[in-house]
Parts: structure tokens; C-alpha cells; sequence
């Protein structure tokens, strides 16, 4: 299983993943090549599911087959990568039942990130896009909280990737360091990789161990503006209890 994490914040995206792989009831996280975060020329891909669908996407790479040159633009190219990834399964490695008279499913999940954009695809190959932040995998609806907590009060997207995918890692028996996280930057695109579709070298860092929020630093808040509000709450309060005007008192006879 799989925690996956993408993190669009101040014009910068971030993308993460632990590095369990479960063998029934064994597990490693020590593979060669271990890291669940693919590039290919124009976009990364991430999945959490069956080990096999890396095994065919590499397969594909190396063969330099035309889907690897999908441009991941926007969703309807999203789509034709994996709706083209489908056909190929069924008729190039029949690993897709094509007998079933139902909707495409590969039981994988995975995020495709470019250096402007996240994209979140379903196990029936639904495609959705997100603004801020997405999430893939076991442990998901930890690493969503997580995020929805952290993301307005850090600044650094790295930071908010970490938190959200030890958060996973934490509670989820199913997700487990090491982590993995790069920042999808332009630089790195525009051509295939020269030694294989998980070399990525320096681009990539690696976390062995949690850290925590630790000395980070959230959003300060202004102490004036804190203090104002403050004071216009209580006249408004004031106002509300004693009306627009204030009561004459009458006199006694």
C-alpha cells in the first residue's frame, strides 16, 4: 500500500510518497528503486495500488512507446495517457478481464503532476483536478486532515508534503517510511530521463525518519489587527444589547 501527496503553495508544487511495498503478509522498504514517483517527459506519475502497473509503465518507457510522450496539459490529456494505458494493458500484456461489459478499472490510484498542475486519477480512470493540495492511497483521509490543517498556516509546500505524508505513516499500518519528495519543477521536463524512469538523482529527497512539526514557524498573527477586532466586537455587542439609540429615562411625578 501507498500514502501519496501533492502540494501546490506560493507558485511552487511539491509531490510525495512513502516507500512501503506489501508481499501479502510481508513488507520492504529497502527495494532498489524503490520510489514510487515516476518521470516521464513531460510529467510525473505516482500510484498506490498493484506493484505490476510500475512494472508496466517501465516497460513502456524503455520501449520508448508514443504514450510516454503525452504532455499531461491539462485533463482531457490526463485521460488519453491512462484511457491509452488501459488499451495497452489489454492488448499488449492481457492483464485487463476485457470481458466484463463495465467501466475501465485498474484498481490503482495515482496523482500525474506537472510543474503548474495536479491531477488526481481513480481507479476507474476518472480524472480530477486540484488547486491547492491532493491526495492518493491508504492513510488518505489522515493525510487530508493533516493538510487541511497545515496548509494556510506554513508557508513552505515541502514542509506541508512532509507533515501530511507522516501523518499517514503514523496512523495507517499500510503506509511507512522512507519518504520521498521532489519539487516538479520546469527545468526537469521538456525531455525522457537518460538512465530510467525512477533516476532522478539529486531532485529527489529522501526522509528516513518523522520529524514533526518541530521548529517550524506558522503564519504570525498580527497583534494589532488581533486587538482591533477585538474592540469592534465589543461595541458591536454593546450596540446589540442597548439598540441604535439610548433609552430616556422618565421622570417621576
Amino acid at each position: 500500500m501507498t500514502i501519496l501527496v501533492a502540494v501546490k503553495k506560493n507558485g511552487r508544487i511539491f509531490l510525495g510518497a512513502d516507500r512501503i511495498t506489501t508481499f501479502g503478509n510481508t513488507y520492504a522498504t529497502d527495494l532498489v528503486d524503490g520510489t514510487k514517483i515516476m518521470k516521464l517527459k513531460h510529467g510525473y506519475l505516482a500510484t498506490s495500488g498493484y506493484t505490476l502497473l510500475d512494472n508496466v509503465i517501465e516497460h513502456l518507457f524503455k520501449s520508448n512507446h508514443k504514450l510516454m510522450e503525452n504532455t499531461f496539459s491539462d485533463r482531457s490529456e490526463v485521460f488519453s495517457f491512462f484511457l491509452e494505458l488501459y488499451n495497452e494493458m489489454k492488448k499488449s500484456y492481457t492483464l485487463v478481464d476485457s470481458g466484463k461489459d463495465t467501466y475501465a478499472s485498474f484498481y490503482n490510484v495515482f496523482l500525474a503532476v506537472t510543474p503548474k498542475r495536479i491531477f488526481g486519477v481513480n481507479a476507474n480512470l476518472s480524472v480530477h483536478e486540484y488547486e491547492h493540495f491532493a491526495v492518493r492511497g491508504a492513510g488518505s483521509d489522515y493525510a487530508l486532515g493533516c493538510l487541511y490543517g497545515t496548509y494556510p498556516l506554513f508557508e513552505d509546500g515541502f514542509e506541508i508534503t512532509r507533515m501530511a505524508l507522516e501523518a499517514a505513516c503514523h496512523f495507517s499500518i499500510y503506509c511507512k517510511e522512507p519518504l520521498d519528495i521532489i519539487e516538479v519543477s520546469s527545468k526537469n521536463f521538456g525531455k525522457a530521463a537518460q538512465n530510467g524512469h525512477k533516476a532522478m538523482g539529486g531532485a529527489l529527497t529522501t526522509l528516513s525518519t518523522r520529524k514533526g512539526v518541530g521548529n517550524l514557524v506558522a503564519i504570525a498573527r498580527s497583534a494589532t489587527k488581533s486587538k482591533t477586532k477585538s474592540k469592534t466586537s465589543v461595541s458591536s455587542a454593546r450596540l446589540s444589547r442597548n439598540g441604535s439609540s439610548p433609552k430616556r429615562k422618565r421622570r417621576r411625578k
